[in-house]
């Protein structure tokens, strides 16, 4: 039953980072860190995103935008390691409040149709990159502070899924180089790779048939999900 649980988790995970650049570890993150606990359910869904990157880069390396990920990427690995050892001695709930309130705030003014236009040069980038790279390191949640700013900076669908993909493979490998592999069973790992595999083709159709837009308001939904579940989590306890 827990096999398949997680099946399905991550199959709808790796679907919705297939669609629109996020979304994996906001759909599969809470499961896994229910089934295995804090420490291994974390490592494994790093591990498992890292391959879904680099399976999904294998597809749509073309449409990377290398300047402006290269500018999202290096400011985040570097504060990775020092946001680190600060959200350590930090109390958990509000590091996790704060991160999950700057993306619900994010969300609602992009849907209302604002935009920062200086926002979307290198200084811009390299403050999204921090900030998701600290909401990784609080909450484990990296994909909705960057996705604000690819909506905001008007990548193209195409661009922004296959970009996102780059910069979401070099910071975890930050992540787990920092955190060890998981400790787990091989018929959980190979459910979870099957998993991998099926939403990824699953989600190839979908991606094509989705216009610009779509393709935005789905990034959006699901950075709004992201940010509202870590939110919640954190006043919830």
């Amino acid at each position: 039953m827990l096999t398949a649980a997680v099946l399905l988790a991550v199959t709808v995970g790796a679907l919705a980072q297939s669609v629109s650049g996020i979304g994996f570890v906001l759909v599969c993150g809470p499961l896994l860190v229910a089934a295995l606990g804090p420490q291994d359910g974390v490592r494994l869904a790093v591990l498992l995103s890292l391959l879904l990157n680099l399976a999904l880069l294998c597809r749509l390396w073309r449409s990377v935008d290398l300047l402006r990920t290269l500018q999202l990427l290096v400011p985040a690995a570097l504060a990775t390691p020092l946001l680190a050892l600060a959200v350590r001695r930090l109390p958990t709930r509000p590091a996790e409040a704060a991160a999950g309130a700057v993306v619900v705030v994010g969300v609602l003014l992009l849907v209302s149709g604002a935009r920062w236009s200086a926002a979307r040069g290198p200084a811009g980038a390299a403050v999204a990159g921090v900030l998701g790279a600290a909401g990784n390191v609080a909450a484990g949640v990296a994909g909705p502070v960057v996705a604000l700013w690819a909506t905001n900076a008007q990548w193209r669908a195409d661009v922004a899924r296959a970009s996102l993909q780059a910069f979401f493979l070099g910071l975890n490998c930050v992540a787990l180089a920092s955190l060890g592999l998981p400790s787990t069973g091989a018929g959980l790992l190979a459910a979870c790779a099957a998993g991998l595999v099926a939403g990824s083709l699953l989600g190839i159709p979908l991606a094509r048939r989705l216009s610009e837009q779509g393709a935005r308001r789905a990034t959006l939904a699901l950075a709004g999900a992201g940010g509202a579940a870590v939110l919640l989590r954190a006043v919830a306890g």
